[in-house]
């Protein structure tokens, strides 16, 4: 859990706070299953007053393990989210059900930050942007070269959807 001390800029109109920390998955409650982490991750942000709530703008960066969608090979590469977020004192009129809120003077941001990190993933990873991916006929790496396969042949449940091509 990672929590941060408001009390000072809860007594100034606009107070803010600067942090830094290098997080484990674990901090971020983040599973292998969710999200492959390499290591630690990344987090610079700030909190601030902005007369009735506080408002989180954090920075998260880390490297991730992902599988390709096309050629189906593991990689590494960089994992960015930019997280903004409102806390509102509890108690507060008109706030939404799924918004933050505090009651103390510390407020608990493990929350919106695993939810960024997860939400900025792709759906779909790429190895690299031209990734040729792999043979429809037998399976072959394309990035590695040609396998002679004739992939122009029609499917026959498909045969009837290539008139309309033609037109």
């Amino acid at each position: 859990m990672i929590k941060i001390n408001v009390a000072e800029i809860k007594k100034r109109l606009v107070g803010a706070k600067t942090f830094a920390f290098a997080l484990e998955p674990a901090e971020l409650e983040i599973t292998p299953e969710e999200m492959a982490l390499v290591g630690s991750v990344k987090l610079e942000g700030t909190i601030s007053n902005v007369g009735d709530v506080l408002l989180l703008k954090a920075q998260l960066s880390g490297q991730v393990k992902r599988t390709c969608g096309r050629c189906l090979k593991e990689f590494t590469a960089a994992a960015e989210a930019e997280v903004v977020e409102k806390f509102y004192p509890a108690g507060a009129e008109n706030i939404e059900n799924d918004a933050f809120v505090y009651d103390s003077d510390v407020i608990e941001i493990t929350e919106p930050l695993r939810e960024g990190l997860l939400l900025a993933e792709p759906m779909q990873a790429l190895c690299k942007p031209d990734c040729r991916g792999l043979c429809p006929v037998c399976g072959a790496d394309l990035n590695k070269g040609d396998c002679g396969c004739d992939r122009l042949t029609v499917d026959p449940r498909l045969a009837a959807l290539k008139q309309f091509i033609k037109n």
